[in-house]
């Protein structure tokens, strides 16, 4: 039992589209940690129970395995991260305070009892970020199908309205929160996200009766863009403060113009308004995070300096690769990282080492070109002229 991971049998993640996943860091290629049935039909959230999920033929065969002392396919990711030494998901998420083949069925199958919840709660989102796509972004529909035959795009939009098992509808749907309040007694763990989350007002009324329940020992985590009416929010922030705790994860990626092009259309001010009012207002916990790609690698100290007084911590696109931080100039990047070692903290500075190494390839540089000048176009922006320093470390005369 070398690989045991409490997820498997706590935890339910449900993405944007309402499919679930056995967890959002998985292997979700061929359908390897979402909940399908024996003949890999998948099992969505908004069409079954909860014991339909958990119990689903994909979800049994890894607590199987698990208990078997194997590694499943869905979870190679996490023994990778291991096995170079580094802390991976499933050490940092379980306890093992549980003896878990104790409540396990021969067949794999489980009595449910969802202690770690994370929602992300469909594609309505008021942002079009750079580095999104129209699963996740309603705001992206329109240019996804006005770009998709021409470049790679980070989405299968197209293919998901055409599936049966995907709807984003699933989080106006009051049968969803009654299915996940009869199945979590003991829930802990709350990871709320988007879309924007803070714009689907139905799922405050899950929150409201949690607190109600008197459930209100667990901490809820939120991932919001900061860019709304804070007077409508007022009311639901008043029922967050009954629970022992609650973390805002604030995106914000860059300072004043560039992080409006990156995150268009956001208002600086407004986002800097509502980090104050979050910061300096409410008792509750906030963190910004920060989402490195090609755009902002060359001004990353830059958000760091100014908002010295609040936590920051990096999240780093891989996919698609032409939004990546990798598609700079190496020798531009190592330029970067040296000069900001002794500015931005040990651990931010770490998260960034991974960019000292491997060139840009050309093929990647090409298509960011083309994504960014077709984008620049529709959204009447200019890259070169905000990001000078990002466009002459790709050598980009012209973009």
């Amino acid at each position: 039992m070398s690989f045991l991971c409490d997820l498997p049998w706590i935890h339910l993640s449900v993405m944007p589209h309402g499919v679930t996943s056995i967890c959002c860091e998985a292997n979700h290629k061929n359908n390897k940690s979402h909940a399908v049935d024996q003949h890999n039909n998948l099992v969505p959230i908004h069409n079954n129970s909860v014991e339909d999920v958990v119990n689903s033929e994909s979800y049994k065969q890894i607590r199987e395995a698990m208990l078997a002392g194997r590694v499943p396919e869905a979870c190679k990711g996490c023994h990778k991260i291991e096995k170079a030494g580094g802390v991976s998901k499933r050490l940092k998420d379980s306890s093992w305070k549980f003896d878990w083949k104790s409540r396990t069925a021969p067949d794999g199958s489980i009595t449910p009892d969802i202690r770690a919840l994370e929602i992300r709660l469909g594609n309505l989102c008021n942002l079009k970020c750079r580095s999104c796509n129209a699963e996740s972004s309603s705001s992206w529909i329109p240019e996804y199908y006005k770009f998709k035959d021409q470049i790679p795009l980070a989405s299968g939009y197209e293919w998901i309205k055409k599936k049966p098992e995907f709807t984003h509808a699933w989080t106006e749907d009051p049968d969803f929160y009654e299915k996940i309040l009869n199945a979590s007694p003991n829930l802990e763990n709350i990871y709320i996200s988007g879309g924007e989350p803070f714009l689907v007002p139905k799922h405050f009324d899950f929150i409201k009766r949690l607190r109600d329940s008197g459930n209100t020992d667990l901490h809820i985590s939120y991932h919001t863009n900061l860019n709304y009416d804070i007077e409508k929010l007022r009311p639901h922030l008043d029922v967050l403060r009954d629970f022992r705790s609650v973390k805002l994860n604030l995106s914000i990626d860059d300072v004043g113009e560039r992080n409006s092009y990156i995150r268009n259309p956001s208002n600086w001010d407004l986002t800097i308004k509502n980090l104050d009012y979050f910061h300096k207002q409410t008792d509750l916990e906030i963190e910004i995070c920060q989402t490195v790609n090609v755009y902002n690698f060359m001004y990353i100290e830059e958000l760091y300096k100014l908002i010295k007084d609040i936590p920051i911590y990096y999240n780093h696109v891989h996919a698609p690769a032409y939004q990546s931080a990798f598609v700079l100039d190496l020798d531009k990047r190592k330029q970067k990282l040296s000069e900001v070692k002794n500015i931005i903290p040990e651990n931010l500075y770490n998260g960034l080492m991974q960019y000292n190494e491997i060139p840009s390839d050309p093929e990647t540089v090409s298509l960011f070109t083309r994504y960014t000048k077709m984008l620049d176009q529709s959204r009447k922006e200019n890259f070169e002229q905000i990001f000078p320093k990002t466009a002459s470390s790709l050598g980009v005369a012209n973009v």
